[in-house]
């Protein structure tokens, strides 16, 4: 609800388009620089602890910007939120990895991060529709919509079942990442997922732009994206429920971010609506295939105890990713042009799929 808001409402406040900037680039660190240790944390604390708690944050940072004055202020806030978004993320993504049998992992992350990108999708409509009313009032519903989500997650979050032998030891933090990043699977799952984010970053921050100077409205603009979460959120479920049957969740990486890669490296040589509809819609399809085989892969590839330190690896990626896209193909489009930003970004993504598909030759069967 309030990401198409907190740019508006800091503006009105005062703030320059680069101090707008800095608000987003604010809430990106946080959560690029939180997720790995709080991911720990979850594996320490337990998950429900940091589910609520990132939930409480994200429901408090709401209530806070009633109170903003001044851009500063909404810079402060949404550095907080970031923190909640590193708390949640990672927890969440865990708790779905304990608590369901592996061979059911593929759908339960559709289903997860179906029910994840159906809520981004209208949480923006919402906002902007509820904001006629005031920024005032679209915050405090936004806090009570999480608010009301935390209550549920008190009473209906329960604790994975124990794993098969009893509980592992806890170890030390630096022999458990040593753990992890000596795990083949799980480095190619975050190297595939950092540059699968840097080439949908592109998308994210230049593609409006692009559009403009193609001719293409701002509804149609619009529409493009919404095509695209669409077709991400819509084949999430039966891609998890494909990998589950056929067991081959590395197929589903290499070809998914390959594909995203070559219909990211196409986009600035389409100049038209209608290809451009269908070229998101594949877009959406292809992060659908390979996201959720990661999640899976992820959660299958190491023990729980360090389960929550893979998902903060995996989100610092992510979070990551969208950072340094928008910080590095500015600089090759305004020198080089949009064709040339899309295709850098769409090769580092088929490129990256090459060493992931090394990484996971070596890796144990699943």
């Amino acid at each position: 609800m309030r990401l198409p808001l907190v740019p508006l409402f800091a503006n009105r406040l005062g703030a320059s388009t680069v101090e707008v900037g800095m608000i987003n680039a604010a809430f990106m660190l946080a959560a690029t620089a939180l997720s790995l240790p709080l991911g720990l944390m979850s594996d320490r604390l337990g998950r429900k602890r940091l589910v609520l708690a990132g939930m409480g944050i994200s429901c408090l940072t709401s209530l806070f910007l009633l109170l903003a004055r001044a851009p500063w202020h909404v810079g402060v806030i949404y550095l907080f939120a970031g923190v909640g978004l590193a708390c949640f993320s990672p927890a969440m993504m865990s708790h779905v990895g304990d608590c369901v049998p592996p061979q059911f992992l593929g759908r339960a992350y559709g289903w997860y991060t179906s029910a994840l990108y159906l809520g981004m999708a209208l949480g923006p409509g919402l906002g902007g529709a509820v904001a006629s009313g005031g920024f005032p009032l679209a915050f405090g519903i936004s806090a009570a919509v999480t608010g009301a989500g935390v209550l549920f997650g008190a009473a209906r979050i329960r604790p994975a079942p124990p794993a098969p032998g009893g509980p592992a030891p806890g170890g030390a933090l630096l022999a458990d990442f040593r753990e992890i990043v000596r795990t083949p699977a799980v480095l190619a799952c975050w190297l595939a997922t950092f540059f699968s984010t840097y080439a949908w970053g592109s998308l994210f921050a230049f593609f409006p732009l692009y559009a403009r100077d193609q001719g293409i409205s701002v509804a149609h603009t619009g529409l493009i994206f919404t095509v695209q979460a669409a077709a991400n959120a819509l084949f999430r479920i039966p891609a998890g429920n494909l990998q589950d049957r056929t067991g081959n969740r590395r197929l589903f990486i290499l070809l998914g971010n390959s594909a995203f890669g070559a219909f990211i490296a196409l986009t600035g040589l389409l100049r038209e609506e209608l290809p451009l509809y269908l070229l998101f819609a594949g877009v959406g399809a292809a992060m659908a295939a390979t996201f959720t085989a990661i999640g899976a892969l992820l959660s299958e590839s190491v023990a729980t105890r360090v389960r929550g330190l893979a998902m903060g690896g995996y989100n610092t990626c992510i979070y990551g990713g969208f950072m340094v896209s928008a910080a590095s193909l500015g600089v090759v489009i305004e020198r080089w042009g949009y064709a040339a930003g899309f295709g850098a970004a769409g090769a580092a993504c088929v490129l990256s799929t090459v060493a992931a598909a090394g990484l996971l030759s070596r890796a144990r069967p699943s």
